[in-house]
């Protein structure tokens, strides 16, 4: 993992222009899989290139459980 950049709640809602809150809720309804230490979520390529799918997924006007299960295909 060393080679992998990891990114903080901050970083992330700076980078894709959304709230902490809206990544909070992706991880409640088990879309993103932050790394957790304590309070501190970071999150991974793995987790970036899903928010990026679900962004996506989102402005096509598809509910979070169809993206659920494109994410599930992708995996």
């Amino acid at each position: 993992m060393d080679t992998e950049r990891l990114m903080t709640i901050r970083e992330m809602c700076d980078a894709y222009q959304v709230t902490a809150r809206t990544l909070r809720f992706y991880e409640a309804k088990e879309l993103l899989f932050p790394i957790r230490e304590g309070q501190k979520r970071l999150f991974t390529r793995r987790d970036r290139a899903r928010l990026k799918l679900i962004l996506r997924g989102k402005r096509f006007g598809f509910s979070l459980e169809e993206i659920r299960q494109l994410l599930d295909l992708y995996d």
